[in-house]
């Protein structure tokens, strides 16, 4: 038997039972290829992202503007409420878009964390530069006490967001995807290599903890615990814990199938090959459909526990109907807050995996860097028009005479 012989049939076992029984992970071969290949490749889910962030911004500003004025939720309200479905599906299809970047790209890994954190650095310093500079400085021009400016401002947000945090930055979820990915399977050929690998596969734990981390905070702030202040708001991870769960899992089954590939006798480079074929694209989204239809039950379930453990400690014993439904109206509020119960529209994507395929080539690659261009247009456009719309609510019944302008001008 040859080497190559040896390598597809490792056990070796009879060709008649091989064929009987189904080929495992490291019996397939390249040339053995499937013809289906998914028809949509990571710029559709690069767009639909972006889409969902758009509408995001959109729930955002008719939120914002029915705590100004109740009619802005009674005209938009069930706007905002549609749309608030489609916002949660951002990080997913972003996430798998990364996803495909990083396993296309010998440098994936490199380009996506350079690009993600510089995303979410420069977020945060203009949050900060423009919120010290224009925020706290022009109120500090207004009032005696300069000091006491900040912790004013963190009282009053506490008051208009019942939360108490406010989380935006898209983009450090990206980056803890991406490294959590980085660490389980990355393979330097410098640094971390032979058994120091392991201790690369353990720094995993580093990301997993920052998340950890950011949903104790949002929990304590809802509960009314503690007070977060504004500066750690662009830090702080946006969406739900449960989609990030996903990734984690999504990113050790990526390293556990190279393992069990090269246990049998196959090369590190040979799983490489094996990557980009299409039957192991199409393996991979059946096997990531099941998971994301899973991973929302247990979301679901979670929420239920998460829920009635809220309620079950503020309601005493012998309490009637009405304490015992607001104390579940309180524990729901405190679970989707922190995103509990909001990855349960992973079964909305989950039959989108089907045909999509993560090592499909778009045939202009140009269109990846000019789709976040145009949503970021898109948004700004939409705040001006925000802004047009408030100043009109704002100046209805209350419009300028320019008669009596022109008259002030000509005197002066």
């Amino acid at each position: 038997m040859s080497e190559k012989e040896r390598n597809q049939n490792p056990g070796g076992e009879p060709e008649e039972t091989r064929k009987r029984r189904r080929k495992r992970l490291y019996e397939h071969t390249v040339e053995e290829d499937m013809t289906y290949r998914g028809p949509i490749n990571y710029q559709g889910f690069q767009m639909i992202g972006w889409a969902c962030i758009v509408a995001s911004v959109v729930v955002l500003i008719i939120n914002i503007g029915g705590h100004v004025d109740a009619g802005v939720t009674a005209k938009y309200g069930k706007v905002a409420h549609i749309l608030d479905y489609f916002a949660e599906l951002s990080l997913p299809f972003l996430l798998m878009a990364n996803f495909s970047k990083v396993l296309n790209n010998a440098d994936g890994y490199k380009k996506q964390l350079l690009k993600n954190g510089g995303a979410a650095l420069a977020i945060f310093f203009v949050t900060i530069v423009l919120g010290n500079r224009y925020l706290v400085g022009t109120v500090q021009q207004m009032v005696v006490q300069k000091d006491q400016v900040v912790d004013m401002i963190t009282v009053l947000f506490r008051g208009f967001n019942q939360d108490g945090f406010m989380a935006f930055n898209l983009f450090v979820d990206l980056f803890l995807c991406t490294l959590t990915m980085y660490f389980l399977n990355a393979r330097p050929k410098r640094f971390f290599t032979g058994k120091k690998l392991i201790l690369l596969r353990l720094m995993s734990i580093l990301p997993i903890g920052y998340e950890l981390l950011c949903l104790w905070l949002k929990i304590q702030a809802t509960r009314g615990v503690i007070m977060l202040d504004l500066w750690t708001f662009p830090l702080l991870t946006v969406k739900p814990p449960m989609t990030f769960a996903f990734f984690v899992y999504m990113a050790f089954l990526i390293s556990a199938r190279g393992h069990r590939f090269c246990k049998h006798g196959r090369t590190y480079e040979e799983y490489q090959e094996f990557m980009l074929t299409n039957r192991n694209s199409f393996h991979l989204s059946v096997h990531l459909c099941i998971s994301m239809v899973v991973f929302a039950a247990i979301d679901l379930v979670m929420m239920l526990v998460i829920t009635y453990l809220q309620a079950h400690t503020i309601v005493p014993a012998g309490a009637d109907a009405t304490v015992v439904n607001a104390a579940l109206d309180e524990g729901v509020r405190v679970a989707t807050s922190v995103g509990i119960g909001q990855s349960i529209t992973l079964a909305v994507v989950a039959p989108l995996m089907l045909l999509y395929s993560y090592n499909a080539q778009p045939k202009r690659k140009i269109i990846s860097t000019l789709i976040p261009c145009v949503a970021i247009v898109i948004i700004f456009l939409i705040f001006m028009e925000a802004i047009r719309m408030a100043v009109g609510m704002y100046m209805s019944g209350r419009e300028i005479d320019l008669d009596v302008i022109k008259e002030t001008l000509s005197s002066l």
